[in-house]
């Protein structure tokens, strides 16, 4: 059992890791994860017996962050604003295709409107 340190946070069903665990799946040292914690890069919560630990989705962001500051050579200030305009770049796009999405319904119900008065011209001009 102390082989696979998963842990489930008891207000959420979503699987946490320890942060050994963290540190193998990103490939950084448990030291790193510390310094994102406390830049609040990543956000731990405390497992059911007392170890800190992240979400799946804070460990993707770990690799992330692993990219950012390792491969590309960004200090963790520069780290957290890429995902910070990561972040608004995403949230902007799916706005962006909700606007999309209703405009081709609006387009949609305009074009079943216009085919409807045509039809209503038509018979007009037929009983004339």
């Amino acid at each position: 059992m102390h082989k696979y340190p998963i842990a489930i946070f008891c207000d959420q069903p979503e699987v946490h890791f320890e942060y050994r665990m963290v540190a193998r799946l990103a490939k950084v040292p448990e030291k790193f994860i510390r310094q994102c914690e406390v830049e609040e890069l990543v956000t731990p919560r405390t497992m059911l017996h007392g170890c800190k630990g992240l979400c799946c989705a804070d460990v993707h962001k770990m690799k992330i962050i692993r990219h950012l500051h390792d491969d590309l050579g960004l200090d963790l200030e520069a780290v957290d604003f890429v995902l910070r305009y990561r972040h608004r770049i995403k949230t902007i796009n799916h706005q962006l295709d909700e606007m999309k999405k209703h405009i081709r319904q609006k387009d949609q119900e305009h074009r079943i409107e216009v085919l409807a008065l045509r039809r209503q011209l038509a018979q007009m001009a037929g009983e004339d």
